[in-house]
């Protein structure tokens, strides 16, 4: 990522981490002066935590966002009740945030109305009094609960980051050729080789994966997390990956980050993965043929549809089609597997007869608040229902795995790391 870019985002990252932090420690001073009358050595200790818990920003900071620089003791004994606090911090922040934004119009409505004389009574009547307390009284209650449950959510969230889990499924492909059936797939995305992954950690992933055994594994995105020097510890770890049909991947969003040319050759040169760039892998399994698409993506996020990424879908689809048509062998009887990073893009791809889509890139929400079916209330659940687990579109199908790493903070809240093992049927 240019300097330029780094600086922006950053600044943007930390603008909002410490504007939630001061909305928090504005609302906890307000309560404690009204709930304390000798508030003095209160405020005295939660002035020194809030600043006892904000100096790993000026070691993070210090460090330029390198995870490679900071001492595992540091990592490992002060780092964790930082990311502690701040996910806290972050939770009640947004509770408190939502509060003030439900409550503005009915505060704005009562301020224009006071300014009337003939309301001016009404607004003075005992009976406010009460209600008013007993208000106070649900507020600070609710705000109680909710900063318990928070503190509780990020300490499990943060103790429980690498705790994963094996998902095996299923999937039926229409039209798939017996020799074909049984086809198994490891699915393994969003590692984040950075701050929250280290390389002893993705050597445990490697041993496990390994151990599935699969035909395939399949990889579709953000190998690193935001500096190209982070594919050095993972092409230590990854180097040892073995399937017996072959070993594939795209490059996420995250990799275009620093430089992702860097990234690919270093991955490319030092690892079995197989990138593919905008291109296509024929596969021949008992006289049958699999196809293997990969997309490139771009360094943007969100689920806007970007026309690079659309020409980059075009490219992909139109190098298979060439492939099989010198096969001589029909593009619709061909069962296609598309490794694609972001998953907000299903119709489109559906719309060229892909029969499995293996995305990653929401993290599984990472956060997730509660779940109730498919309803993810999450930050990702805010802006695709694309979040994780198998959609169908006609007879496209799309599996999202929840990914392996974090990004923001190492906190993984009702949402484990996914490690996927997929049988074709």
């Amino acid at each position: 990522m240019p300097l330029l870019n780094q600086i922006i985002f950053f600044t943007v990252i930390f603008s909002i981490l410490f504007g939630f932090q001061f909305l928090v420690y504005r609302t906890f001073k307000k309560f404690v002066t009204l709930k304390v009358p000798d508030h003095k050595y209160l405020k005295i200790i939660s002035n020194s935590a809030f600043i006892l818990f904000n100096l790993p920003y000026l070691y993070i900071i210090y460090n330029r966002v390198n995870s490679s620089t900071i001492s595992e003791i540091v990592y490992d004994y002060v780092f964790p009740p930082f990311y502690i606090f701040q996910g806290a911090i972050i939770f009640i922040g947004l509770y408190l945030l939502i509060g003030k934004i439900i409550k503005t119009p009915f505060s704005i409505s009562v301020w224009f109305l006071k300014k009337f004389e003939n309301f001016r009574k009404f607004f003075e009547k005992p009976e406010v009094r009460k209600i008013d307390n007993s208000r106070r009284l649900f507020i600070s209650t609710s705000a109680a609960l909710v900063s318990g449950y928070a503190f509780t959510g990020a300490t499990l969230g943060v103790l429980n980051s690498n705790d994963y889990e094996i998902v095996k499924n299923e999937i039926k492909i229409p039209n798939l050729p017996q020799e074909l059936k049984g086809t198994t797939i490891s699915l393994i995305c969003d590692i984040h080789s950075g701050p929250y992954m280290k390389e002893e950690m993705m050597k445990e992933y490697v041993d496990v994966i390994n151990d599935l055994k699969s035909d395939f594994i399949l990889m579709p995105g953000d190998f690193t997390n935001s500096d190209k020097m982070e594919v050095h510890p993972l092409a230590n770890a990854f180097k040892n990956l073995k399937a017996s049909k072959g070993i594939f991947g795209t490059l996420g969003n995250h990799d275009y980050f620093s430089d992702a040319e860097y990234v690919a050759k270093i991955i490319s040169n030092e690892t079995p993965v197989k990138l593919l760039r905008n291109s296509s892998e024929l596969i021949n399994i008992n006289g049958k043929y699999l196809n293997i698409l990969g997309c490139e993506d771009t360094r943007k996020s969100g689920i806007e549809s970007d026309p690079v990424l659309m020409n980059y879908f075009d490219t992909t689809f139109g190098i298979a089609k060439k492939n099989i048509s010198d096969k001589n062998l029909n593009y619709l009887d061909i069962p296609k597997l598309a490794l694609i990073h972001k998953p907000y893009f299903f119709e489109q791809l559906a719309e060229k007869n892909t029969d499995l889509i293996l995305s990653g890139h929401t993290h599984g929400g990472q956060v997730v608040l509660a779940k109730f079916g498919n309803v993810n209330i999450s930050f990702a659940g805010a802006v695709s229902k694309y979040i994780s687990g198998l959609y169908e579109s006609g007879n496209s199908k799309m599996y999202i795995s929840r990914g392996i790493g974090s990004v923001g903070l190492p906190i993984r809240f009702n949402c484990k790391p996914e490690i996927t093992r997929i049988t074709l049927v």
